[in-house]
């Protein structure tokens, strides 16, 4: 795997290689490094890879690295919010609802006494 230093190199060239883009994606997939697969799956438009990047949003909730995916659908936020209200995120919750243009559901957003998420 590359150094930051190199990584930040060949992220910079001009000429990297979607297939050089897409390998180097998939590694760091395999290590759970999601924005650095992130970042080659964009530079190389890697599609399929973009792909993966989102549908780990969907089951972990993760609305701040679906933010830098620049995905505006709001019924995908709102999946994501869902997902991060099941699994206790109420940041990203939070977060998410913002982004699907629910501000009021996003400033609702509390934490009863139980500990329970909740929209009020």
């Amino acid at each position: 795997m590359p150094n930051c230093l190199k990584k930040r190199r060949l992220l910079n060239e001009k000429e990297l290689s979607p297939e050089l883009c897409r390998e180097y994606g998939e590694k760091f997939l395999a290590l759970g490094w999601w924005e650095d697969a992130l970042e080659f799956f964009r530079k190389g438009d890697d599609q399929e890879g973009l792909a993966k990047i989102k549908a780990h949003c969907l089951e972990s909730g993760d609305a701040y690295l679906l933010g830098r995916m620049k995905d505006g659908d709001p019924d995908l936020w709102r999946r994501v919010a869902g997902k991060a209200l099941e699994l206790g995120k109420i940041n990203f919750a939070r977060r998410a609802l913002e982004m699907a243009g629910d501000k009021e559901k996003a400033a609702a957003l509390s934490l009863e006494p139980a500990g329970e998420p909740t929209l009020h």
